[in-house]
């Protein structure tokens, strides 16, 4: 257990350059702004899109944790976020949730932002949202089928969008229900096994 603490701890610090965390960076907490449609395909913006593709591909490498990153974790106020979907990167800007699941559940979060915390989280099992890609053609998710990538990706997506409103995970939680990452074993003795609670 000390062991595994010590090394949890040891990554914690190895990863705190890659993101700002809560308490660091005020903007955190305030919705980001949105994307002139006009502004997506210049350099400025793919500047953006490029860092937080490499952010995430090291993040991952370091922690082997991390399905998304939105800008304003590198302290950039944009509403842009990429994703690993189905062996591949997508990137989210200005998305708009349209339409939410009737059913929510319970399933155990970790925020890069808030790391090494977990807060276990009510959400709809899926969402349909409309966004642009980044070349600025609007795009829909809609996938709804209950295989473990779609759940995790439908929750991942979420999260994404939380980031782009000031919110953060454990912002939606009561306090006495955060669990620190002790557990080596946590996340394969969840199984994505989620607890249905009806709205």
């Amino acid at each position: 257990m000390n062991n595994y603490l010590t090394q949890v701890f040891k990554n914690t610090a190895k990863l705190s350059k890659l993101v700002y965390h809560i308490g660091e960076l005020e903007e955190l907490r305030k919705p980001s702004n949105e994307v002139k449609i006009e502004l997506i395909k210049t350099l400025e913006i793919k500047k953006v899109i490029t860092d937080l593709k490499a952010t995430l591909k090291k993040y991952r490498k370091l922690s082997g944790k991390g399905r998304g990153i939105a800008a304003i974790q590198r302290g950039i106020p944009l509403k842009i976020a990429v994703v690993y979907s189905f062996e591949k990167v997508i990137t989210i800007i200005n998305p708009k949730i349209i339409k939410t699941s009737a059913e929510n559940y319970l399933y155990p979060e970790i925020c890069m932002s808030a790391n090494p915390i977990i807060a276990p989280l009510k959400r709809p099992g899926w969402i349909e949202f409309e966004y642009l890609d980044e070349d600025g053609i609007k795009q829909k998710w809609n996938k709804k089928d209950s295989t473990k990538e779609t759940k995790i990706l439908n929750r991942v997506f979420q999260h994404e969008i939380d980031h782009m409103e000031g919110i953060i995970n454990i912002d939606k939680v009561s306090s006495k229900t955060l669990i620190f990452e002790s557990d080596p074993e946590f996340y394969e003795k969840a199984k994505f096994e989620e607890v249905k609670i009806n709205k």
